[in-house]
């Protein structure tokens, strides 16, 4: 309380100003006192737990209302200037928070909620504020790279990248296009649909003129052609099987036989529930020219190990160590699990992102034994 009272003190002291431009030096003063456009206390802010944080972010409201009524000879079009960027300053620390908190525990889902709903209310496409506002700015990217991770999540299986290009063609702002079209390049994915590549190989050179994002575009582009359907498929290396024993690609003997691979991690729920599936597949094609080989990518190789022996799972077990899965990005360019893959009898790739073993109409139908 005494705190509040010589804050109150300070700012009843300075209330009095002869013109606007004094009056706008000394509000500009007691806004940077608030100290919100500190790094140290924006990271104090975002690393609160969600209930704290909502208080904060209720604290920081008031502040800034208190600010207006204080300081008199403000001219109103400086008044109005400063309700919006006080807004979108609010809202875009509730965006950071959101980016930095994706995963949160159950009881703090009602405040999560909150912020997502006070974000969702953003209009994301106003050409004028993002040029004026560099607190819009910044709220336009966080939320786009929500609605990115949100798509991820919930269409991870379902070419999320699809849904996130018809999100941004909604964007009629040419200048919000151009900020935001640098996201877009990690669409350009083996992962996605041939039909949302093409579009989006199509679409970022016509916006994106920044010769390093470009080679960073060209070298997404080469690497999804490099494994399309008919393309020798890359062997992998660095695995070891349930022994510890170093295995080859070569070691594994595939002459002559199709190959489904599976990357997976026994940490990984979806990875658990295709498991009985993908034991029916094998029972399927038992006798038939095909191998299956599981590539665990476990932080706790015993776990592995563990599940595989008391679970008897059938087929190749090998294990891939950090380092190799961090290699496997690079070569399958491996972002989520479960992945699976099939290459046909020749060493040629069938499908680089194939369909679980639990969609066996859409599996079977590529296998064709």
């Amino acid at each position: 309380m005494k705190k509040l009272f010589i804050i109150s003190v300070i700012l009843l002291g300075l209330a009095s100003c002869d013109n606007p431009a004094e009056a706008i030096a000394t509000f500009d003063r007691q806004k940077r006192a608030i100290g919100l456009q500190d790094p140290e206390k924006q990271s104090e802010l975002l690393a609160q737990e969600p209930l704290v944080f909502r208080e904060s972010m209720k604290n920081l409201h008031k502040q800034y209302a208190n600010l207006l009524p204080i300081i008199k000879d403000l001219p109103p079009k400086f008044v109005r200037k400063y309700k919006k960027e006080c807004s979108y300053d609010l809202v875009s620390l509730s965006s950071a928070y959101l980016l930095q908190h994706l995963k949160y525990a159950k009881e703090d889902a009602p405040v999560i909620n909150e912020l997502e709903d006070l974000c969702a209310a953003i209009d994301l496409d106003n050409a004028a504020d993002f040029n004026d506002y560099p607190e819009y700015q910044t709220l336009v990217h966080n939320i786009f790279k929500l609605r990115i991770y949100s798509y991820k999540v919930q269409y991870e299986f379902d070419d999320p990248w699809g849904k996130i290009l018809a999100d941004f063609k909604t964007i009629k702002s040419e200048n919000i296009k151009q900020a935001l079209a640098p996201l877009l390049i990690e669409g350009v994915s083996p992962t996605s649909a041939a039909t949302t590549n093409e579009e989006l190989m199509a679409l970022i050179p016509q916006i994106i003129k920044n010769t390093e994002l470009l080679q960073e575009l060209n070298q997404r582009i080469n690497l999804v052609n490099k494994l399309k359907s008919g393309q020798p498929f890359p062997p992998f290396e660095g695995v070891v099987d349930i022994n510890d024993k170093p295995i080859s690609f070569e070691q594994l003997n595939l002459k002559g036989k199709m190959l489904f691979i599976d990357i997976w991690a026994t940490y990984c729920p979806d990875c658990r529930k295709e498991l009985p599936a993908l034991e029916t597949l094998q029972q399927t094609y038992k006798g038939k020219p095909i191998t299956f080989i599981s590539i665990s990518v476990d932080r706790d190789k015993e776990a592995w190990k563990t599940m595989v022996k008391e679970k008897k799972l059938s087929g190749i077990h090998l294990y891939a160590s950090p380092e190799t899965k961090e290699l496997f990005k690079k070569l399958y360019d491996l972002r989520s699990i479960p992945r699976y893959m099939l290459v046909d009898k020749e060493g040629n790739i069938i499908s680089i992102n194939a369909p679980m073993p639990s969609k066996s109409t859409a599996l079977e139908s590529l296998i064709n034994l």
